[in-house]
């Protein structure tokens, strides 16, 4: 089977055991089965699925900055430390990231992103990119109306 038409591979890659996740997880990995079963190609669809959510992206971009710790992201982003701690799982067990143990006593990790995490690095940037370009145009523009 082309690659272009393989099934999505890592449709729920916080949810190796195939319970129901959330129905965001759910309606993704749908919309991935959907385009593959019509022959399209889903590379986007499983991508999205991977790292689409808010969160995710955020984490990600905050490592590419050079963050790594836990109570880094959380301090930043001002996210809780149990959607933190299940997005950040959700990327280790993908491959996204991966977890280094930096102090034994009380155990502390770090997270790192792979060599497939890093090259998501043009995917944040051409997201910044268009953000400054269409949406800073849109505030301009509501500033002078």
């Amino acid at each position: 089977m082309p690659a272009e038409s393989r099934p999505c591979t890592a449709a729920r890659p916080d949810n190796p055991a195939g319970r129901p996740g959330t129905r965001q997880q759910v309606r993704a990995a749908q919309a991935a089965r959907q385009l593959t079963q019509q022959g399209q190609p889903c590379p986007v669809a499983c991508t999205l699925q991977l790292i689409g959510e808010w969160w995710t992206v955020l984490i990600v971009r905050d490592a590419l900055r050079g963050m790594t710790r836990f109570e880094e992201f959380r301090r930043n982003l001002d996210i809780s430390p149990a959607i933190l701690s299940r997005r950040l799982q959700t990327l280790v067990d993908v491959g996204i990231m991966e977890r280094r143990r930096y102090r034994e006593h009380p155990p502390r990790d770090e997270y790192v992103l792979t060599e497939a995490g890093r090259a998501l690095q043009p995917v944040i940037a051409a997201l910044r990119g268009w953000g400054r370009l269409y949406l800073e145009r849109h505030d301009d523009a509501s500033k002078e109306s």
